[in-house]
């Protein structure tokens, strides 16, 4: 049947209503992938400017700065790219630079979400304590957010490391608004308060957080440092003098004082101890625990008070004991007798028939190669290596050096430490290595002569020199069974809200003997205090058993003093402190050197 007029009129509208619709969906749904498309391009593009920040803040400077300049040529001056390249600028140290760079995008419309990245990455720099670095970020991210509570205590913390601490209260309270359960901000508030309230701030401690140093932020003495413990750690700490120049740790770790607080591993307890013990003698005394390395004390006498150095400059240059010398880990002397130990390991390890050396009756001088070589008095019968040690017979260790030859003395001799130099220093990331540099002890590493091996073996000899630091690892050596631990003074570097930036942890060195080599050297060092014929009998403590070892020698050539000297550790059976006593031009060491450690000990064991 053929279709009415009036159906296939309305079949046409409906189909051209239906093509209409269909190209309206067409184009809405063109429009919408358009936008997509647009909307992802840029996301894309912002993904890609973000990628080459990320590179920057890995190291990654050349690579990121190459995606940089592909992205430019495709959107020259983008205010993104703008940011980068002050990002990049930050991570290369060029501050000046990246604020340029960033007061650029704020000015060209920057979003304020990115505002985040930036105060983040500003937190970093203040946990690597970059504050000049972290300064720049938290002002731009607040420029772009001026609600980031983060980015407010940040820059608080940067007006408090420069001494300014009006500002960095105002900005501490103003973050602690923002977010009251910032952590950091609670305590640099206190802590700034309580640094206006005194007028000083504290930048170094000892490991008890007692403070060493301080820094003057009153009105009418700005900038002014000073020393709660003065002369008693002056040789540590150090001083910035226009008579004498920096020296110690104010020289040592320019740059990180104030903003910077550090920790040090000495006892101020142990320090106060020692210096007692040590008196008005000329010497010095240094302590250590011998299973960390850990320097606990560190007296150097005479001393100066750093505050008055300026004062009297005449007065401290003609001073023949020469006082500004830290005779702990500066000076360099004989060492002695001491080093017998040393000389005992080795024939020990070295399995000397000693049955070919002992028993012997030694005289009191012999004659090698022409030459005179003296026994300090008469011993009479020597029966073993420790009877040897407990009299520290010159001859006896002599005929002991002679039986297992030069090579293997001098293989040990380095194998303590000798002629290999000691760095007290850190690293922290970004700001490089601080050196904290000591004496390097010396020794020959060869006898010419059978002269020269009999001094070298009982440590004589213009070649030979030791700083009482080093004499007192050679204590903590045998006492930590062989095992020579690195010594240190840092014990932390923390910024000024408490995050560390540095932690010391203990380090071996190096294995200088066997565990039950260690143990018998041991048993020497005990009997030699505890002993009957044990010269360093005057070191007993009641109570305790103390392994140690005399030592007299004579730096100086050409005058009449003697050296004295004693090492020693305690308790033997399970050592806490590792001890050098050196006493400068003051007598021997059984007689001078061995009292004052065992009126240390006394002290030290309450």
């Amino acid at each position: 049947m053929p279709l009415s007029p009036l159906k296939s009129s309305t079949d046409a509208s409906l189909r051209r209503r239906k093509s209409s619709g269909i190209t309206t969906l067409l184009l809405v749904l063109l429009g919408l992938a358009a936008v997509v498309w647009g909307y992802r391009s840029l996301r894309g593009f912002e993904r890609q400017v973000k990628d080459a920040m990320s590179l920057a803040a890995k190291g990654a400077l050349p690579e990121a700065e190459g995606t940089l300049s592909a992205l430019e040529a495709k959107k020259p001056g983008d205010v993104r790219l703008i940011d980068a390249r002050g990002w990049v600028a930050s991570q290369k140290g060029e501050v000046v630079a990246a604020q340029t760079l960033y007061a650029q995008a704020e000015n060209a419309g920057l979003k304020r979400d990115w505002a985040k990245m930036h105060s983040a990455q500003g937190l970093s720099w203040l946990k690597q304590g970059l504050y000049p670095r972290a300064e720049a970020e938290f002002n731009h991210a607040l420029a772009l957010d001026k609600g980031d509570s983060q980015a407010q205590q940040g820059l608080a913390v940067c007006a408090h490391s420069q001494g300014h601490l009006g500002k960095a209260i105002e900005l501490y309270k103003s973050a602690l608004a923002l977010d009251p359960s910032l952590k950091e901000a609670k305590m640099g508030l206190r802590k700034a308060n309580e640094s206006r309230d005194r007028g000083v701030m504290y930048y170094l401690f000892d490991r008890g957080d007692q403070p060493l140093a301080r820094l003057s932020i009153v009105q009418d003495a700005p900038g002014k440092k000073s020393y709660p413990y003065s002369q008693y750690t002056a040789h540590i700490v150090g001083a910035n003098s226009e008579k004498f120049g920096d020296m110690g740790l104010e020289k040592d770790l320019k740059g990180l004082f104030p903003g910077i607080e550090v920790a040090l591993t000495l006892d101020m307890r142990i320090q106060d101890a020692a210096q007692k013990a040590l008196g008005w003698r000329k010497g010095a005394i240094v302590v250590l625990n011998p299973s960390t390395g850990e320097i606990l004390a560190a007296v150097s006498q005479p001393s100066f008070k750093p505050e008055d150095l300026d004062k009297h400059p005449y007065v401290i240059r003609s001073n023949p004991n020469k006082p500004l010398l830290n005779r702990a880990t500066q000076g360099l002397y004989e060492p002695g007798s001491i080093c017998k130990i040393i000389t005992a390991a080795a024939a020990l390890e070295a399995n000397v028939d000693m049955s070919r050396i002992f028993p012997m009756t030694p005289d009191t001088s012999i004659m090698i190669e022409g030459k005179v070589f003296r026994d300090w008095e008469s011993h009479g019968k020597i029966r073993s290596l420790k009877e040897a040690m407990d009299v520290s017979s010159n001859i006896a260790m002599a005929k002991v050096a002679f039986a297992m030859g030069p090579d293997v003395l001098f293989e040990y001799v380095n194998r303590f430490g000798f002629n290999q130099p000691l760095d007290l220093g850190f690293d922290l990331p970004g700001l490089g290595h601080f050196s904290v540099p000591v004496a390097t002890a010396s020794a020959p590493i060869r006898a010419d002569s059978q002269f020269t091996l009999a001094e070298r073996a009982c440590g004589l000899g213009r070649e030979y020199r030791i700083t009482p630091l080093h004499a007192a690892l050679m204590a903590a050596t045998v006492a930590n069974k062989g095992v020579l631990m690195k010594p240190r003074l840092i014990k932390e570097v923390r910024n000024l809200v408490g995050q560390t930036l540095y932690a010391s942890q203990p380090e071996s060195a190096r294995t200088i003997m066997k565990p039950d080599t260690a143990e018998k050297i041991k048993q020497i060092m005990m009997d030699a205090v505890e002993g009957d014929r044990g010269i360093g009998k005057r070191a007993r403590v009641n109570g305790i058993s103390v392994a140690g070892k005399t030592g007299t020698s004579r730096t100086h050539l050409y005058g009449t003093a003697l050296d004295a000297w004693f090492i020693c550790f305690a308790p033997a059976d399970k050592p806490q402190y590792a001890i050098a006593v050196f006493g400068d031009g003051e007598g021997t060491g059984m007689s001078v050197a061995a009292p004052i450690a065992g009126n240390l000990l006394k002290e030290l064991m309450r």
